[in-house]
């Protein structure tokens, strides 16, 4: 993954441009040893009324990718969105603690489905020449908890920036069961990175 992103069947050097945010999706390319340049998405996620889970983050993930184009030449943007899908009813981040308590109370003890959108938009010379717009599913279960476990929870994690109010990769591990990717329940699903790229067809080069 690493050495194709890197140079490429045909040689040269794709340039990642990260438009997200979030620390969770920069630390999962670092890990991956990815070398990646942010550009910080200008887009407002707002609801979508009636939008599928999956609908909902293929629109957000490609609005992010957009809204960096105007300021990428050269290079492969990349942009995510993820959100938690339960009963009927998408889950996006908190408004603030009480519904961040809301949140974990109701999905404690459940399955849940984990979706994340990925866009990836091949820029040469200023120009989107290719794209590529794609979703995967997690399925996660939560182990039970009581509403002491939930608010000590909280002491050790900040769920106010994190889909569903929980953090599946922090060190207080609270998923009891997961079937999936576990980097997509993350924020990206590395797993299908590489290969969704090279779809693409093109080397982007500096």
């Amino acid at each position: 993954m690493v050495e194709w992103l890197d140079r490429g069947p045909r040689g040269g050097r794709v340039v990642i441009h990260l438009a997200s945010s979030s620390p969770r999706r920069r630390a999962l390319l670092r890990a991956a040893g990815l070398r990646y340049r942010l550009v910080r998405p200008d887009y407002e996620e707002r609801p979508i009324r009636g939008a599928t889970p999956r609908r909902l983050v293929r629109t957000h993930a490609w609005g992010k990718a957009l809204s960096a184009a105007p300021r990428v030449k050269n290079g492969l943007i990349l942009a995510a969105d993820t959100v938690v899908a339960f009963r009927g009813r998408t889950i996006g981040k908190p408004r603030d603690m009480a519904d961040a308590v809301r949140t974990l109370r109701s999905l404690q003890g459940r399955w849940h489905a984990v979706y994340t959108g990925v866009a990836l938009a091949a820029m040469i010379d200023g120009r989107v020449a290719a794209r590529a717009v794609y979703v995967e599913k997690t399925l996660v279960r939560l182990r039970p908890m009581e509403e002491a476990d939930i608010r000590r929870y909280f002491r050790k994690i900040s769920p106010l920036d994190k889909a569903g109010a929980y953090a599946i990769q922090s060190t207080t591990n609270i998923v009891a069961q997961l079937r999936g990717s576990f980097s997509n329940a993350v924020g990206l699903p590395m797993e299908s990175l590489a290969s969704r790229i090279r779809k693409l067809n093109l080397i982007m080069t500096e």
